[in-house]
């Protein structure tokens, strides 16, 4: 349901989180790390997803008739895109460094021990090279750095074949991932106000906001829960496991932690490779077999800790 973008969740743990009698949260979105480590998570990016919108004419027109003289909306909201992050893979809305929270030096004291991250991530992307914000080492941008990314465009004309026209219209869908302490509605200010200073004389630039989004969250690591969680992980799959931040997000996760008065634990079963969000999405059925065996002995584990505690 959250993860469609509804709210019934949302407002049921607004209006009755404080009330439930709650031991720990386990959020299960997660999966193991590219050299087979288990992953617990520590913290999540947030996101803020937007549209802008570029109109130039009243409607479409001839290329060979209107073209040098009508601005080109296409033409424009390219321009727009562009601008919004350097070559350096820096973005350039005013004020969008402003409050993010850098690493820990424990944090990148442990990251820096990932030398396969690299080749992992090449493999996995199938690209020619890997890109990013410069200055910044690949665990850094895929963790605690803030991102813009262009997710989809269209306007003009689109099919098969040939038609010569200047679009009237066209539409990116943009999407920032945010980290501590940054804010989605003061981003979405900043965007929407920087956005059309970059357009040209012809053409109107307007940003609309999709969704709420979801600020980003910083997990505990050290509870009964988590250090459960992990013994169970590291038994069942017979492996390491690694405190980490997620680049992704989960947007329930806030509330939660909001409203619900509990230590959370977020990890996940899926592997490295599992191609999360392709038509190909998969999970081996090791996994799914050691993932029973891993809960089972987490609730043996926490309940041990718990009573004990309780006694």
């Amino acid at each position: 349901e959250e993860e469609g973008g509804g709210t019934v969740l949302r407002r049921y743990l607004g209006e009755h989180g404080a009330t439930l009698d709650t031991d720990c949260l386990l959020i299960w979105d997660g999966g193991f790390d590219f050299d087979g480590s288990a992953v617990l998570t520590t913290g999540l990016r947030g996101i803020l997803y937007t549209e802008i919108h570029a109109r130039g004419a009243r409607a479409d027109l001839h290329s060979g008739v209107f073209g040098g003289a009508a601005p080109n909306a296409a033409n424009t909201l390219a321009h727009v895109l562009a601008a919004l992050k350097d070559r350096d893979g820096r973005v350039t809305i005013p004020g969008f460094y402003d409050d993010v929270r850098e690493a820990t030096p424990q944090e990148l004291e442990e990251w820096s021990s990932w030398p396969q991250l690299e080749g992992a991530l090449n493999f996995a992307v199938g690209a020619r090279a890997l890109e990013g914000e410069a200055g910044r080492s690949l665990a850094e941008r895929v963790q605690t750095r803030p991102t813009l990314d262009v997710n989809g465009i269209w306007g003009g004309f689109t099919d098969a074949g040939e038609k010569t026209v200047i679009p009237a219209e066209a539409t990116a869908k943009v999407s920032m991932r945010l980290v501590p302490d940054q804010e989605p509605d003061r981003i979405f200010e900043a965007l929407a106000a920087y956005a059309p200073t970059l357009s040209t004389p012809g053409v109107e630039i307007e940003v609309r906001r999709l969704s709420a989004g979801a600020p980003p969250v910083v997990l505990g690591s050290d509870s009964a829960a988590m250090r459960a969680a992990r013994q169970a992980l590291e038994t069942a799959f017979e492996t390491t496991s690694r405190l980490t931040r997620a680049g992704y997000s989960i947007p329930v996760v806030i509330d939660f932690q909001r409203h619900v008065d509990a230590p959370i634990v977020s990890s996940g079963f899926a592997q490295f490779d599992c191609n999360v969000h392709s038509p190909d999405e998969n999970l081996v059925l090791d996994h799914f077999g050691r993932g029973v065996e891993m809960m089972i002995r987490f609730f043996w584990e926490y309940g041990k800790e718990v009573l004990w505690t309780r006694s």
